[in-house]
């Protein structure tokens, strides 16, 4: 994505979203990210609202050192390290999936909150399960 008004109007009318930016001054705009990803400097950042939702478990440090360990490595490239991400989000959905259900309608999963808090995970594990399930719109409204 570029920083133009068209795409961050777009990108904006969106629940949830990752995106890919060509320009690092997305950096210095904390209001369209969670979760900043340099490649290049290998460098994760927090936006400071996202700071405490976004509290690191042993999850997010996974997390986040596949995604540097795997930029920083010349061997791979751009396309690769996105293939190691969605491996990694891919297992985690794989952890997330016993605590989901068929909705009502049949037609999508759905968090089950009782079961997830029943696990007993740490209050950052859990509170990073909760909000993946709402950012892939899993949770009952």
């Amino acid at each position: 994505m570029h920083l133009n008004a068209d795409e961050l109007e777009a990108l904006q009318m969106c629940t949830g979203y990752i995106a890919g930016f060509v320009d690092l001054e997305v950096s210095n705009r904390p209001d369209l990210y969670d979760v900043f990803v340099n490649l290049a400097e290998s460098e994760i950042t927090i936006a400071p609202l996202a700071k405490e939702a976004m509290a690191m478990g042993k999850l997010h440090k996974e997390m986040g050192q596949l995604i540097v360990q795997s930029a920083e490595d010349p061997e791979k490239s751009d396309s690769q390290v996105i293939q190691d991400i969605a491996l990694k989000t891919r297992e985690i959905f794989t952890n997330l999936a016993p605590f989901s259900e068929v909705s009502a309608d049949g037609e999508k999963r759905v968090l089950n909150l009782e079961a997830l808090k029943q696990k007993r995970f740490p209050p950052a594990t859990e509170n990073f399960l909760y909000h993946l399930a709402a950012a892939e719109q899993m949770l009952k409204i």
